[in-house]
């Protein structure tokens, strides 16, 4: 299986469980504090638009997903992938922040966090997507701080 080259800056971490992961450097400080909080994480993307029209330029086969409209959509946006567990856990502990509660409260609305756990035929997936503009990086990491 032939891996997708890099679009983004990236470095090498050592997961809490000590294992080497490349992280985008966009997202190492939200990641590092995700960890310190106990909070797993399994993928992450600092700019995800960017980052699927970037392997599709790359890539001598079709990607099966990234169309003109996912990467349009999706300029600018970042994305946690963690387990649901742990994605519950973000969610009500942003939802108590002032700066974050509508973000992740009220869906559909400029600034809000798009988050789902797909639906598979034995139930929910393991693992949630939470896809939120890239801008609030800084605040994330931030809040999670405080």
């Amino acid at each position: 299986m032939s891996t997708d080259p890099p679009i983004h800056p990236r470095e090498t971490l050592a997961t809490p469980a000590g294992e080497p992961v490349e992280i985008d450097t966009g997202m190492i400080p939200v990641i590092r504090e995700l960890w310190r909080l106990g909070i797993t994480t399994t993928a992450c993307c600092q700019d995800v638009g960017e980052a699927t029209a970037g392997v599709r330029e790359q890539r001598g086969s079709p990607l099966g997903y990234g169309g003109d409209g996912f990467i349009a959509y999706h300029r600018g946006w970042a994305l946690l992938k963690l387990p649901t567990p742990d994605a519950l856990r973000l969610v009500a502990l942003l939802a108590d922040k002032p700066r974050f509660a509508d973000r992740v409260r009220c869906p559909w609305r400029p600034g809000s966090w798009r988050m789902n756990v797909p639906l598979l035929p034995t139930g929910l997936d393991d693992e949630a997507l939470l896809h939120f503009p890239g801008e609030q990086l800084p605040e994330l990491v931030e809040e999670l701080a405080a």
